[in-house]
């Protein structure tokens, strides 16, 4: 039996309004507990966890190697190296062979100076061959003509076919060819050459 002397805790509420409910304990929710094994700090263990990567996750981009070339470096070099052993070989072709030109008639007349200067105009078709620099300032050409050198210089008017080879080969604009071309080089240079017929052969880089 309650002591009548004692107060009333809810003596002073309306009597409308109930009595508020006691606290609720804090009680967690196992299921954002996690694990309760291998716990960080635990006894046997030998570090942090390590994350696993999604399959949707961005990977970072890759590293670039130092100390050594890239696949496009490497790749550019040897096409360039290719490329110059190439020419080199028609080169040297056109000089220890010049089968085409020897079959369609061609007289061949070997130039051994290292810079060779050719000013007098020739009266059948002729191949020159030349192992170092060949320039060409025959005012007029009537034959057609084939010139093989690692360095070509070209000016004058050419009435029939004309074929040059080399490492180099430049054609300046007093350089006129009535009929087609053939440019067989890893670098020609046009100073402004006069063309009617057709230009034809293999050439890396033209200048300008």
């Amino acid at each position: 039996m309650s002591d009548p002397n004692s107060p009333d805790p809810n003596r002073d509420l309306p009597p409308s309004v109930p009595a508020p409910p006691p606290p609720r304990p804090d009680l967690k929710d196992p299921r954002l507990a996690g694990a309760t094994y291998g716990t960080q700090g635990a006894a046997g263990s030998k570090g942090k966890k390590k994350k696993q990567r999604h399959p949707t996750d961005a990977y970072p981009p890759l590293k670039r190697r130092r100390g050594g070339c890239g696949c496009g470096g490497c790749l550019g070099g040897t096409l360039l190296v290719l490329a110059l052993l190439f020419v080199a070989g028609v080169v040297a072709l056109g000089y220890f062979g010049p089968g085409r030109f020897v079959k369609e008639g061609y007289k061949v007349v070997n130039l051994e100076s290292a810079e060779a200067i050719v000013e007098t105009a020739p009266t059948e078709p002729t191949f020159y061959l030349a192992q170092g620099t060949l320039t060409w300032r025959v005012p007029v050409t009537t034959v057609p003509v084939a010139l093989c050198a690692r360095e070509i210089h070209i000016e004058g008017d050419f009435h029939d076919e004309a074929s040059v080879t080399g490492l180099k080969v430049t054609a300046t604009e007093k350089a006129r060819f009535a009929k087609n071309l053939e440019v067989v080089a890893a670098e020609f240079t046009d100073l402004g050459i006069t063309l009617k017929g057709e230009l034809t052969g293999h050439v890396m880089k033209n200048l300008p």
